[in-house]
């Protein structure tokens, strides 16, 4: 089997540097840090291989009151969703090197950027995609629907509407049954499939179910880019956290963590009737000028109360100045553009050159900490 620890350096198929960070230096080094941490974390205990395996045979609302359970048991503080350890070592790294020089994460003088992006996980939840898709567009949004391609009907007609209307389409997983990433032989076996699903999709994406991931064996899938990290989620089974707030180049793909705590949490477990952690996090975010990227599910948005819980924050987002609201292929695309930059330090002037460098800028690195929110 292969050890899931593997520094991403050390991939083989692939001769050139294979994870790149979106700033160099001391604060490379937290991150690159928090990556290695995650990797190393990233594996299912035998207590949730086990739960897994059993999955199928316990009823939906027995999960979901496990879940809950489960989740109301951790002793929390009341900011939990802020990565406050990752932020103090980003801090001191950041500090170090005030005056230097960066590219911007983010094209065309926006400040951050915002990703909405949902996960499908039901027939219920596919029956509820039109809907909510439609709720988006009021507000001027579009967005990335992840679809498991080997668990219920797949409405090609909807999906092909979708696109038409400005949506994206991902692969989320193969079945959802938890168990992808048991082991190295599950995965290689169910990789064909998944390929097959992402070319019939049309996608140039991927989401793994329960956020479950390995960076090494990922690198078998044909996608541009991967969104099964986080930033920071003390609920996921796979514990972990790459810390930083922004894509970062893994392998043949550009990674994109999520950044918001995802609705089931907010929602189902914690009970929450509002979006003020989303709102909350989003302010810590743009002190980054990080990316705001959030998971919802058509299957848990299915009250008019959950519903009005995301029109609040869509309608938040409609106000943010500066704010990039782009889907995942977007950033990704900018992010290898970025990725190719250089910065040329010849004399007071500061030039990037590149394609698509007329588009980006330059910044201290110490702005990001010129106004703290942690």
């Amino acid at each position: 089997m292969s050890d899931p620890t593997v520094h991403l350096d050390r991939i083989k198929d692939d001769p050139s540097p294979q994870t790149r960070f979106a700033f160099g230096g001391a604060v490379s080094e937290v991150l690159r840090e928090y990556l290695d941490r995650d990797c190393q974390q990233a594996r299912l205990s035998s207590a949730f291989k086990l739960y897994y395996r059993l999955r199928p045979l316990i009823p939906v609302p027995a999960r979901h009151f496990l879940q809950r359970r489960r989740n109301q048991g951790f002793k929390l503080s009341d900011n939990w969703y802020l990565p406050t350890a990752f932020f103090n070592d980003f801090r001191n790294a950041v500090e170090t090197e005030r005056k230097s020089v960066a590219i911007h994460p983010w094209p065309d003088g926006y400040e951050m950027s915002a990703v909405l992006t949902h996960d499908v996980e039901t027939q219920e939840g596919m029956d509820s995609v039109d809907k909510l898709a439609a709720l988006e567009e009021e507000y001027g949004f579009r967005s990335a629907w992840n679809v498991v391609p080997y668990k219920y009907k797949v409405d090609s007609g909807l999906l092909a509407d979708l696109k038409q209307r400005g949506h994206e389409i991902g692969v989320h997983g193969y079945n959802h049954d938890g168990r992808l990433f048991e082991s190295r032989q599950t995965f290689t076996r169910r990789t064909d499939g998944i390929n097959q699903a992402i070319k019939s999709f049309g996608s140039s994406g991927f989401r793994s179910p329960m956020a479950h991931r390995n960076l090494e064996w990922l690198q078998d899938l044909d996608i541009d880019y991967e969104a099964s990290c986080f930033d920071f989620d003390p609920f996921q089974a796979m514990a972990g956290g790459v810390g930083g707030v922004w894509p970062f180049t893994a392998g043949k793909f550009v990674e994109l963590p999520y950044t918001l705590p995802q609705d089931h949490t907010l929602i189902v477990s914690l009970g929450e009737s509002t979006p003020r952690v989303w709102i909350d996090k989003l302010a810590y975010l743009r002190q980054l000028a990080g990316m705001a990227m959030v998971i919802t599910h058509p299957d848990y948005l299915n009250s008019p109360q959950r519903l009005d819980i995301y029109r609040e924050f869509l309608e938040y987002l409609t106000g943010l100045s500066n704010c990039w609201c782009a889907l995942p292929n977007e950033i990704a695309a900018w992010w290898r553009l970025r990725d190719a930059m250089t910065i040329d330090h010849t004399g007071t002037e500061h030039q990037l050159t590149g394609a698509a460098s007329g588009r980006a800028r330059t910044f201290l690195i110490g702005s990001l900490l010129d106004c703290e929110t942690v």
